[in-house]
C-alpha cells in the first residue's frame, strides 16, 4: 500500500493537469493581488476627494500665483530661471497654469496623481525587496504580496501626506519621490532579472533617466545613489561583503557617485552651509551647528507624527536648540542614535527593519543635517523617508501576526487604514481656504508671529481690513520688527483712509529694512494719493532701484509723472511695467490715458482695447475708450463701450451720465432722461446728472420740475 500510495504522488507530481492547475492559481493570486492594490488606489482617491477645491496656501503665491515667470509657457529662459535647480517639478506648474490658469482643481488633480503613482511604486519596490536573493530564506517571502498592500495602504492613506499632495508647491517632493523610488524600483529589476541585454541596458538607462529626473525636481534626490548601495548591501550581497572592480555594475555605481558630485559642485557652492538668520529671532544666527542640534528634536518630532499623526501644523513654532547638553537635544540624539544601533544590531536578524530605519535616516539626510533652512521642520519632508517607516510597520505585521494569527493581522491594518484615512480626509477640510488653514496654524502655534501675520493676510484679501489690522498689530506685538506685518498694516491703514498712521507704518519699515521694495513702493502711493507727486515719484524710484524688474513701481511711477505733465517719462515707465508683465491689464489702461491726455487716439483706443483683451471685465478700460470715441465723434462705439461698462457694474453711475451726454448729441432725449434718471438713483446728490436731465427735459418741451 505505502508503495503503492508514493506511485500515485510521483504520478500527481508530474500530471500536467496538476502544472495547468498551480498556473491557475498563480493566475489567481496576481488577479487578487492587482484588484488589492486597486483597493488601495480607490481609497487614495476617496481620501482626497475633498482636496480639489483647496485654495492655494503660503507658498503657492510665490510659485504659481503671483509667479508671472511661470505664466508663459513659451518663455522658456523666464520659467526655467525661476528655479533652475527644479525645473522638472517648475515646467509642471508651468503646464497646470497653461491649461488651469488659477483653477485649483486642475492642481490637485496633477497632485493627487502623482501620489497614487508613488503608492504603486511604494507597492512594486516592496515586491522587489522581498523577491532578493537576501530574504529568500525569511518567513515573510510567503506574505509579501499582503505585506506590499499594506505598505502601500499605510503610504497612501498616512494624514502625514496631507501636506505634500493638498499643498501644491509641495508636488516637488512628490515628484522627486517618485522618480526616486521609479529609479530604484528600475535598478532593483534590473539586479533581479536574468533577462537579455537589450532589457537590462533599457532597465539601467530608464533608472539613470529617472535619478536625473528625480535631481532636477528636487535636491534631496541627491541621495539617490547611496540608497542604490544600501539595495546592493542589504538585500543582493549574501555573502561577506567585497568590491569587484571588474563588475560593470560596480563600475555603474561609481560613475553614478562621480557624475552626482560633478553636478554638486557645478549646481551647488559651499554657500549652502552658511549661517542665516533664525526662524522668529533675528537677532540669532542659524548656524550648520545649531541646525544640526535641531534637527535631533525634529526627526523624534517626525517619528512621533508617524507614529501619532495627530496636531498635525503647517507652520510649527519649533525652538532651535543652541546647545547639546539640554534635556531635549541630549535626549532626540540618545534616541536617534539608539536607533542606528538598533539597525546595526538587526542587519543580519531583521535586514528588513535594519534597511527601513537606515532608509528614513539616508532620505531626510539632505534636509535634517547641517545645511540650514530658514523652516526647521515642515510635514512634507517625511513623504520619501516615510516609506522606510512603512516597510517596517508591515514586516514587524508579518512577523508577530501572520504566521499565526492572519484575521487579526488584517484586522489591525483594516482598522488603522480606515482610521488614517478618515484623519486624512478631515485634515484636507484644514486646508480649505487661506482662513481655514491659518485658523488651524494660530491655534497651535499661538506664540508665532508669521502665522498670525499670515492669517491678517488672508483677512487682507478679503478686504476685512479691522480683523487685518487687529492680527498685524498682534504679530508686531510679538515680533516688532516684523517689517512684512508693519508694511501690510499701513497697507490696511491706507484702506481705512488712515493715510497718517499707513506713512508712519511704511516709515518703520524701511528703517528697519531699507531693502524691502514694498513699503518704499506702498508709501509712495499714499503720497501719490495726496497729490504729493515729487515724494511719490521719489518712493517709487528707491523700490526701482532695490528691485529693477518691479513692475508695479514702473506703472506708479509711470502715473505720477503723467500727473505732473512729464508725458515722455511716463509712457517710458508704463511701457516698461507692460513689457514685464504682459498680461496686466491696468498698465495698458494707465498708458491709454496718458496717450489720451497728448490726444494720440489711436494709441490710447489701441491700449484700452488691448486691457479689454486682456481682462473681459476691465470697467476702467471701457469707459475710457468710450470718451475717447466721443471726442473723435464715432458715438455708436462710445454708446457699446459705456453700455458694456455698465453690464459689468449696474451701479456704474459715471457711465449712465456719459451714455446719456452720447444719446443728448444723437437727440435722443428720452434715452439720455432715462440715463440721468438711472445716475441719480444711485447717487441722489448727483448734481450735474440732475442739469442735464433738466436741459433735456426742456429740449422736449416738457417743463416737469427736473428733481421729482
Amino acid at each position: 500500500m505505502k508503495k503503492e500510495q508514493q506511485k500515485k504522488n510521483l504520478l500527481k507530481k508530474h500530471n500536467p493537469k496538476s502544472g495547468s492547475q498551480a498556473k491557475n492559481d498563480k493566475s489567481r493570486k496576481d488577479y487578487t493581488n492587482l484588484v488589492g492594490l486597486i483597493i488601495v488606489m480607490l481609497l487614495g482617491i476617496i481620501i482626497y476627494s475633498n482636496s480639489f477645491n483647496c485654495s492655494f496656501q503660503l507658498d503657492d503665491f510665490r510659485n504659481i500665483v503671483n509667479n508671472n515667470k511661470i505664466h508663459d509657457i513659451s518663455n522658456v529662459k523666464a520659467w526655467y530661471g525661476f528655479s533652475p535647480n527644479r525645473p522638472v517639478s517648475v515646467f509642471t506648474l508651468v503646464l497646470n497654469y497653461h491649461f488651469n490658469k488659477l483653477e485649483v482643481w486642475g492642481y490637485h488633480l496633477v497632485n493627487l496623481f502623482i501620489h497614487l503613482v508613488n503608492t504603486c511604486l511604494v507597492w512594486w519596490l516592496t515586491l522587489l525587496i522581498f523577491s532578493s536573493p537576501a530574504l529568500k530564506d525569511s518567513s515573510l517571502v510567503r506574505h509579501k504580496k499582503v505585506l506590499a498592500l499594506i505598505t502601500a495602504l499605510l503610504f497612501v492613506s498616512h494624514p502625514l501626506a496631507t501636506q505634500t499632495v493638498t499643498y501644491i508647491v509641495q508636488r516637488m517632493a512628490s515628484m522627486a519621490a517618485m522618480f526616486y523610488l521609479l529609479s530604484l524600483a528600475l535598478y532593483a529589476k534590473a539586479r533581479l532579472t536574468d533577462k537579455r541585454m537589450i532589457s537590462l541596458i533599457l532597465l539601467y538607462s530608464g533608472s539613470v533617466i529617472s535619478f536625473l529626473l528625480a535631481m532636477f525636481s528636487k535636491e534631496n534626490a541627491f541621495t539617490l545613489p547611496f540608497a542604490i548601495l544600501l539595495f546592493e548591501i542589504f538585500f543582493l550581497r549574501t555573502k561577506k561583503f567585497s568590491v569587484n572592480f571588474k563588475d560593470y555594475r560596480v563600475i555603474l555605481l561609481i560613475a553614478a557617485f562621480l557624475c552626482l558630485m560633478i553636478i554638486f559642485l557645478f549646481k551647488f557652492s559651499f554657500n549652502i552651509f552658511r549661517p542665516i538668520t533664525a526662524p522668529g529671532h533675528p537677532e540669532y544666527a542659524l548656524t550648520p551647528l545649531n541646525y544640526l542640534l535641531t534637527q535631533f528634536s525634529v526627526i523624534v518630532k517626525y517619528i512621533q507624527l508617524l507614529f501619532f499623526p495627530v496636531n498635525l501644523n503647517l507652520d510649527y513654532d519649533f525652538p532651535v536648540s543652541y546647545k547639546f547638553f539640554t534635556i531635549t537635544t541630549l535626549g532626540s540624539f540618545l534616541i536617534l542614535a539608539s536607533l542606528i544601533v538598533l539597525a546595526v544590531y538587526l542587519f543580519n536578524k531583521q535586514r528588513i527593519i535594519s534597511f527601513g530605519i537606515f532608509w528614513f535616516f539616508l532620505t531626510l539626510s539632505v534636509e535634517s543635517s547641517i545645511i540650514p533652512i530658514s523652516d526647521v521642520i515642515f510635514e512634507h519632508r517625511t513623504y520619501l523617508p516615510s516609506f522606510g517607516f512603512f516597510i517596517i510597520l508591515s514586516s514587524l505585521t508579518g512577523i508577530l501576526y501572520l504566521n499565526k494569527h492572519k484575521t487579526l493581522a488584517i484586522c489591525i491594518w483594516t482598522i488603522i487604514a480606515v482610521s488614517y484615512s478618515i484623519m486624512t480626509y478631515e485634515r484636507n477640510k484644514a486646508w480649505r481656504d487661506e482662513i481655514t488653514m491659518w485658523n488651524d496654524i494660530v491655534e497651535k502655534s499661538p506664540g508665532k508671529a508669521r502665522a498670525i501675520m499670515s492669517r491678517g493676510n488672508a483677512y487682507m484679501k478679503l478686504e476685512q481690513w479691522n480683523n487685518a489690522k487687529d492680527d498685524f498689530t498682534k504679530a508686531l506685538i510679538i515680533d516688532p520688527k516684523l517689517v512684512l506685518a508693519l508694511t501690510n498694516r499701513g497697507y490696511t491703514y491706507r484702506n481705512l483712509g488712515q493715510y497718517d498712521k499707513a506713512i508712519a507704518d511704511y516709515t518703520m519699515a524701511v528703517g528697519i529694512d531699507p531693502d524691502y521694495k514694498l513699503s518704499w513702493s506702498n508709501r509712495g502711493y499714499i503720497y501719490y494719493i495726496r497729490k504729493q507727486w515729487d515724494k511719490a515719484v521719489e518712493d517709487f524710484s528707491r523700490a526701482i532701484r532695490i528691485d529693477p524688474e518691479f513692475s508695479d513701481a514702473y506703472l506708479n511711477r509711470g502715473s505720477a509723472y503723467g500727473n505732473i505733465g512729464a508725458w515722455d517719462k511716463a509712457i517710458d515707465d508704463i511701457s516698461i511695467a507692460i513689457k514685464l508683465r504682459p498680461d496686466h491689464a491696468k498698465s495698458y489702461i494707465n498708458r491709454g490715458s496718458i496717450y489720451w491726455g497728448i490726444k494720440q487716439y489711436d494709441k490710447a483706443i489701441a491700449d484700452y482695447t488691448m486691457a479689454i483683451g486682456l481682462d473681459q471685465k476691465a470697467l476702467d478700460a471701457y469707459s475710457c475708450r468710450g470718451a475717447v470715441y466721443s471726442e473723435l465723434g464715432q458715438l455708436d462705439k462710445t454708446l457699446t463701450d459705456y453700455s458694456a461698462a455698465i453690464a459689468i457694474n449696474p451701479r456704474f453711475k459715471d457711465a449712465y451720465f456719459n451714455r446719456g451726454i452720447t444719446y443728448e448729441k444723437l437727440g435722443k432725449w428720452d434715452k439720455a432722461i432715462a440715463d440721468y434718471t438711472s445716475a441719480l438713483k444711485i447717487d441722489p446728490n448727483y448734481s450735474v446728472a440732475y442739469e442735464n436731465r433738466e436741459k433735456a427735459y426742456k429740449k422736449m418741451g416738457n417743463n416737469k420740475n427736473n428733481r421729482q
